[in-house]
This record gives structure tokens, sequence and C-alpha cells, in this order.
């Protein structure tokens, strides 16, 4: 028993001291998980997409090519690189043609934009026309004696001209390429995180074999079933979660592009890939999605940003209470509420990725959380009943004890 306790103690102070440790030096060790993390993003990027062509390379490998093995020996050897290729083929043979429709357009678009800035300029001279006469026969104060141009760059700079130009060359400049230098990070990244997903697949049932074998191995049972049920909760909310919002998604963008072609708005495309884009986000995702597009109709024309919020108002109603529900279903099981917390927790930890995958993540320890919190009430009135039925069993025993004396 001495030892037992001195055991505890023992792992209370190591414990103690390492927590102790860990913020003292919180910096250097956020560093360190930083530079780790830098590291490691190609593989996750692998993981993510692996995760994601999973899905159609199941579809054909044990759908559309099940029976391809029982003709021949050959046919079943090619058969899992076959619907390997497929699946990476079809992928990226739809992001190929989005990017050769989008980006033809999106030029047009902001060309077309660029041409109309006199004309966006007009509107706005003409709004802040409006707001100066409002505010001064409101107050007798013109606003206008503060627009001389130096005024306008201190204003925006704090500065002077000069020194706005030195600022913009020492700073903006830098800021500028350091962009390109995170962009080039970014594709770098992704291509080698696609290379390693062909490989992650490829090998999927191997490695998924052996990690299996390594939580059993050096796991208790106890502990590695409960890991296994906990991640195939994950991974069947998760999984569903992503493919079925990538799908709504779709169809929302291009039922978006339809409506704003046949209403003749402006810019369609560029409007509906923002609209398609933004819905991926649960909950917020249609108002982050329709403000910057209001905005970009307002200037234009602002009974044609009035019809568009309508427009988006109903497409939305219809996605949230009829085509949502259909692809989603009850992956989620969450109330508004809950879903809006994990938008805002997930987004505020891990920025747009968190916002995506907090709703699902939050639906799997939602249902673990419910699972054991119905078994642990059922343990409860289990012994409840079991302490009743004894309860009730002893009362006999007990009136029946003075009848036996009576007897004697």
């Amino acid at each position: 028993m001495k030892k037992l306790n001195m055991k505890n103690i023992m792992i209370l102070i190591f414990f103690s001291v390492a927590l102790i440790f860990f913020f003292i030096h919180l910096s250097d060790i956020w560093k360190v998980l930083d530079a780790i993390i830098k590291v490691l993003t190609p593989i996750f990027n692998g993981l993510v997409i692996a995760y994601l062509l999973n899905y159609p390379y199941k579809l054909f490998c044990n759908h559309a090519f099940k029976n391809m093995g029982k003709k021949s020996r050959w046919l079943s050897k090619i058969r899992t690189p076959l619907a390997l290729l497929l699946s990476y083929i079809i992928v990226l043979g739809i992001l190929a043609f989005m990017v050769s429709v989008l980006i033809p357009e999106l030029t047009k678009s902001i060309t077309t934009m660029i041409d109309n800035i006199p004309v966006y300029e007009k509107a706005i001279k003409g709004a802040s026309d409006d707001v100066v006469a409002f505010v001064m026969n409101l107050t007798g104060f013109n606003l206008y004696e503060l627009a001389t141009y130096s005024d306008i760059i201190k204003l925006i700079t704090g500065d002077n001209v000069a020194d706005f130009v030195k600022t913009f060359f020492t700073n903006i400049l830098p800021s500028a390429w350091t962009t390109l230098g995170d962009i080039g990070s970014f594709l770098y990244n992704w291509v080698l995180g696609l290379v390693i997903s062909i490989y992650l697949l490829s090998s999927r049932d191997t490695l998924l074999r052996q990690t299996r074998k390594l939580i059993a191995a050096y796991t208790p049972e106890k502990i590695s079933s409960r890991f296994f049920s906990i991640a195939a909760i994950f991974n069947n909310k998760c999984g569903k979660f992503i493919v079925g919002k990538i799908i709504d998604s779709s169809i929302i963008g291009l039922m978006c592009f339809i409506g704003l072609t046949i209403f003749r708005f402006d810019y369609p495309l560029l409007i509906s890939f923002i609209i398609g884009v933004s819905n991926m986000i649960p909950f917020f995702g249609p108002v982050f999605g329709a403000i910057p597009c209001t905005l970009l109709l307002l200037i234009i024309n602002p009974m044609e940003a009035l019809w568009f919020v309508i427009f988006i108002f109903a497409l939305q109603q219809f996605d949230g209470n009829i085509l949502g529900p259909k692809i989603l279903g009850e992956t989620v099981g969450l109330s508004g509420f809950w879903i809006m917390v994990s938008v805002i927790v997930g987004g505020g930890l891990f920025g747009l990725p968190g916002m995506i995958l907090g709703v699902p993540f939050f639906a799997a320890i939602f249902t673990i959380v419910r699972e054991s919190t119905n078994i642990h009430l059922r343990k409860k009135a289990s012994k409840k009943m079991v302490i009743a039925a004894a309860s009730d069993s002893s009362a006999p025993e007990e009136k029946a004890e003075p009848s036996n004396i009576d007897t004697q």
C-alpha cells in the first residue's frame, strides 16, 4: 500500500513539474510545434486528399469493378490501380474543367469591373453628394472641406504624400513579395500532398491493417476497442458531412449561376462561384458569400442588389429546408445553436478549415458524449432497480419475523 501511494505521489510530482515547465517555456514549445507543423503540412494535405478521394476509390474498387477479378487473375491485379487512376482522373478533370471555365470568366469580370471604374466613381460621387447635402442641412458642416488629396492620403496613411511613397516601397512591396512566397509555398505543399496521397491511397488497406495491429498490440483491449469505436464515429460524421457538403454546395452554385443568368444579373459566374464556395461553411457561409456580392451589385445598380438579396434568400431557404436535409440527412444531428457554437469555436481556433470541420467534429463528440451519458444513466437506473427490488424483497421478511415469534 505504501509503495502504491509513493508511486502515485511520484507521478503527481512528475506531471506537476512537466506542467510548470510547459507554461514557462510555452513560447519556445509553440515555435517548435509550429516548425514541426510546417514540415508535416504536405503529409497533412496528402491525408486530406486521400481521405476525400477514398470515396470514389471505394466506389470503383468495391462496386464498379467488384466482379473484375473473377474472370482472370490479370484483371484482379489491375483492379486497384485502375480504380485509383480513375478516381484521380475524374476529380482532377472536374477541377481542371472548372478552372478552365472559371479563370477566363473571372478575368472577363475583373476587366469589366476595371473598365467600369469611372461609372462606379460617378455613382459613389453621387451618393457622397447626397450624404454631404444631408449632413449640411442637418448640422451646417461641409464634409468636403476635408476632401483635399493630401488630406485623404494623410487620413489613410497618417503621413504626407512623400512619406506615403516611401512607405509603399519599404513596406507594401516587401509584403507583396512575401505574399507571393506564401502562395508558392501553398502550391508546393498541395502538389507534394497530391503525390503523397497517391501512395497513401494505393497502400490504404496495408496502412490501416498495420495501424490497427500497432494500437491493438501496445494498448489494453478496452482502450483499443474504445479507440476504434471513436474513430469509426469521427470517420462516419466527418466523411459523410464533407462529401455531402461538397455535393450540396456544387448544386447551390450551379443553381445560382442558372438563376443569375436567366434574370440577367451582372457577373453571374463570379457571384455563383463565391456563393458556392462560401456555402461550404455551415450557418454563416451564405451570409459571408452574399455580403461582398451584394456590395458589388450595389455599386452597379441598387435595385439589382435588392433583387439579388431576395433571390439568395429564396435559394438558401430551398437549400436549408429541402436540398440540404435530402443530401446530408441526419449526418450532423445538432441543433442550430450548437452548429453556430461549433462554427465560431472552430473558426477561432483553426480559421476557415475549422469553420468547415468544426460541425462534424462537434457532432462526433456530441454523439460520443450522448452514448456515454446513456450508458451511465442505464447503469444508475439498473442499480436503483436492484436496490428497490432488494428493499421490496426484504420487507416481507421483516414482517414475517414477528409472526414467527408470535407462533413460538
